[in-house]
C-alpha cells in the first residue's frame, strides 16, 4: 500500500489507499501506529469503519488509543446523522410530490366543479394500468432496445386514458348531480368501487408490475449511507 501510495497520482485513488491503509494500521501492535489510523480513519464517514472501530474499541487496551477511537466513531455519527437527516427530507420530498399531485387534482375538481370526487385516486389507477399496457407493448411488439423508452410513451398515453374515463364518468353521470355534494359523493364513490372491480376482472387481484428502465435504475451516491435512487429523482422532476 506504502508503494502504491508512493507512486499514485489521482486523489481519488491516494483516499483510498489512505483509507486502506488507515483499516490495515488499526490492527498493528504498536500502539502508535493504532493511534494514527484512529485519527485517519475519522474523516471515513463510513458505517464500515465505525462497525471495525468498534470492533476494535472492544478490546483496545491502550488509553490514549481507545480515546482516539471514541472520538473518531463520534465524527463518524456526526457525519452518518447528516446522511440519514437528508435521506428523511429526500424521501419526504419524493412522497409528498405523489400526494402533492393527487390533492392537486382533487382541489382543483372541487373548485372548478364543486364535486367531491371520490373516484379520484381510481383514475389514477388507470392512468398506472395504462402505463403498464404501455410497458406490454414494448415487451411483446417491439425491438429490445426500444424498452427504456415505454415510460416516455406511457405518460401521453395514461393522460389520455384518465382523461376518456373522466369525460365518460362526467358526460354520463356527473353533470346531472351539480350542485348537488353528497349525491356527488356517493355517485363517485359507487364508480371507484365498478372501476376497481372492472380493473380486477381485466388483470387480476394481484398487483401487477412495472419495470424500470434501464436510465432509471441506480442512483446517485452523495454520502455513505446516502443514495439518491434515479426513479425518485425523476418523480420529484416530474
Amino acid at each position: 500500500i506504502d508503494r502504491a501510495l508512493a507512486a499514485e497520482k489521482s486523489p481519488a485513488v491516494r483516499d483510498r489507499l489512505e483509507l486502506a491503509r488507515a483499516t490495515t494500521l488499526l490492527a498493528s501492535h504498536d500502539a502508535a501506529k493504532r493511534l494514527q489510523a484512529a485519527e485517519a480513519l475519522q474523516l471515513a464517514r463510513s458505517p464500515d469503519i465505525k462497525l471495525l472501530l468498534n470492533e476494535q474499541l472492544s478490546h483496545e487496551d491502550d488509553p490514549k488509543v481507545k480515546a482516539a477511537i471514541q472520538a473518531a466513531i463520534a465524527k463518524i455519527n456526526e457525519g452518518l446523522a447528516w446522511g440519514d437527516r437528508l435521506g428523511v427530507l429526500f424521501t419526504g420530498a419524493s412522497l409528498g410530490s405523489i400526494l402533492l399531485l393527487a390533492a392537486l387534482g382533487l382541489a382543483i375538481t372541487y373548485g372548478l366543479m364543486g364535486v367531491i370526487n371520490m373516484a379520484h385516486g381510481e383514475l389514477i389507477m388507470i392512468g398506472a394500468y395504462a402505463t403498464y399496457m404501455m410497458q406490454v407493448v414494448f415487451q411483446r411488439y417491439l425491438p429490445e432496445s426500444a424498452f427504456g423508452w415505454y415510460l416516455v410513451a406511457a405518460v401521453p398515453v395514461s393522460f389520455l386514458a384518465s382523461a376518456l374515463v373522466g369525460a365518460v364518468l362526467e358526460r354520463g353521470v356527473i353533470r346531472f348531480l351539480y350542485g348537488r355534494p353528497l349525491e356527488t359523493l356517493l355517485a363517485t364513490w359507487g364508480i371507484s368501487l365498478v372501476l376497481i372491480q372492472s380493473v380486477r376482472s381485466l388483470f387480476g387481484a394481484q398487483n401487477v408490475g412495472v419495470e424500470n428502465p434501464s436510465w432509471m435504475s441506480g442512483g446517485w451516491q452523495v454520502l455513505p449511507n446516502l443514495m439518491l435512487p434515479y426513479n425518485r429523482l425523476v418523480i420529484i422532476g416530474f
